[in-house]
């Protein structure tokens, strides 16, 4: 894929429930849904409940995010610890995930927000939640209703953050509060066509559209790998990702690693490669990867930090 796109929906809108999440369902294309539980009233109010069963039920389609348990805003970074750390707690409940799953936070816009950007990176640490990527040219955190998203009004504004991730390689996201209802809506029409002109550039390989949580992971995963290349000729390849070491300092937890695709150039007469881990855990394991126009795709399996690549017969 060139890019990547994400599909936020804020406020756990009646109309997300009804006019979203089957579209998103069968179409396969997964959705992050921020929601407030304080709004619910109570944990076993069967409009939240659904939440939960809907994520249970479409785990790489419904992924709940964290918009605070009230979305009434706090005045000091201890406020938003006891908003966060409650509301945290009730989304992972519901979707049945561990207590140390990483979830995607999303600030509420349009109040009252007395947290020194220092502050909310460290409480969100402490509580495994991670700032939602922002809506191109967004910035991250509310600025009084001037959100780009809020003047997207049709399939065809939504296409041009496609186009970009397309042609610039980039991660876009979308916020949607109400689609065909609710408040700040979007037409539930044009909704329908966008999806439609996302499916197809998915189906077709040039956009991955991922949860806001799955792309942070490889994101965080890619920038964190440190690729070192030892070696590079016509007899063969060898290179570390260091970063991807569990035992190094400063290393990636596991919940926050995800699988990486390597592609690696290889001489043009290569047909077929050997690809072998050399060390670690992992030492001896290998499979083979054809080549194709000089080049080598493949899924770095888990653990390997140190790659060996050699040329093949082919099978």
């Amino acid at each position: 894929a060139k890019g990547a796109v994400s599909l936020y929906y804020d406020d756990g809108t009646e109309t997300s429930f009804r006019n979203v999440l089957p579209e998103l369902v069968r179409r396969g294309l997964p959705g992050t849904f921020y929601l407030c539980g304080g709004w619910f009233g109570s944990e076993d109010n069967p409009n939240l409940v659904r939440w939960g069963e809907a994520a249970k039920a479409h785990p790489d389609v419904v992924f709940l995010g964290d918009h605070t348990w009230a979305h009434g805003g706090v005045t000091n970074a201890a406020q938003f610890a006891e908003e966060i750390a409650r509301n945290g707690a009730l989304l992972r409940r519901l979707a049945g995930l561990p207590e140390d799953e990483p979830l995607s936070f999303a600030l509420p816009g349009a109040v009252r927000w007395d947290v020194r950007p220092e502050e909310q990176a460290k409480v969100l640490a402490d509580h495994r939640e991670v700032l939602r990527h922002p809506f191109e040219p967004n910035i991250a955190g509310p600025k009084g209703g001037d959100n780009p998203t809020f003047s997207m009004r049709t399939a065809a504004d939504a296409a041009k953050a496609f186009d970009r991730a397309e042609k610039e390689g980039k991660w876009e996201s979308l916020i949607f509060h109400g689609v065909g209802g609710d408040w700040i809506a979007f037409d539930l029409a044009e909704h329908g066509a966008m999806l439609d002109d996302l499916e197809a550039r998915a189906k077709a390989g040039r956009l991955w559209v991922g949860s806001a949580i799955d792309v942070h992971r490889y994101a965080a995963t890619r920038d964190a790998a440190g690729l070192k290349v030892l070696r590079s000729d016509a007899d063969g390849i060898d290179f570390l990702l260091a970063g991807l070491d569990p035992a190094a300092e400063g290393a990636l937890p596991p919940r926050f690693a995800a699988p990486l695709t390597i592609v690696c150039d290889v001489p043009a007469g290569w047909t077929t490669a050997r690809v072998e881990c050399p060390r670690g855990a992992a030492k001896g394991e290998s499979f083979a990867v054809a080549a194709k126009d000089g080049r080598l795709v493949f899924d770095l399996p888990p653990g390997w930090t140190g790659v060996s690549v050699r040329p093949a017969p082919a099978p």
